[in-house]
C-alpha cells in the first residue's frame, strides 16, 4: 500500500505526488473508476533499482525515446485460447447453432 494526493487535474491528466516527494502523471479516461486510478497509482509508484551494468548511460544524457516495433501477430490471454480449442472457429460454432438450435 502507498498514499498519494492528486496535486491537479488538467486536460485528462492527474498529477499525482508520492510520500517521498516523487510524481507521476496518470492520463485519465471517461470510463476509469477510482480503483482504476489507485491500480495506475500503484503501478507508477516509487521505484529502486539499478542501472545494469552493460548500459553506458549516465546522468544528463539526451535519448530519443522509440515505440516498441510493431507485430503481426496477435497476443491474446491463455483464456482466449483455451476457448478456442474447446469452441473451434466461428463458422464451425454457427453450423452448431444452426443445427442444434
Amino acid at each position: 500500500m502507498i498514499d498519494y494526493t492528486i496535486e491537479k487535474i488538467e486536460k485528462g491528466i492527474a498529477t499525482i505526488r508520492y510520500p517521498d516527494d516523487s510524481w507521476a502523471q496518470i492520463q485519465l479516461q471517461e470510463d476509469m473508476t477510482e480503483e482504476d486510478l489507485d491500480r495506475l497509482a500503484w503501478s507508477y509508484k516509487p521505484m529502486v533499482g539499478s542501472t545494469p551494468k552493460e548500459f553506458l548511460i549516465k546522468e544528463g544524457d539526451k535519448r530519443t525515446a522509440m515505440p516498441p516495433p510493431q507485430t503481426t501477430e496477435e497476443v491474446y490471454p491463455d483464456w482466449w485460447y483455451d476457448r478456442k480449442i474447446a469452441y473451434g472457429n466461428i463458422e464451425s460454432q454457427l453450423e452448431f447453432i444452426t443445427e442444434n438450435g
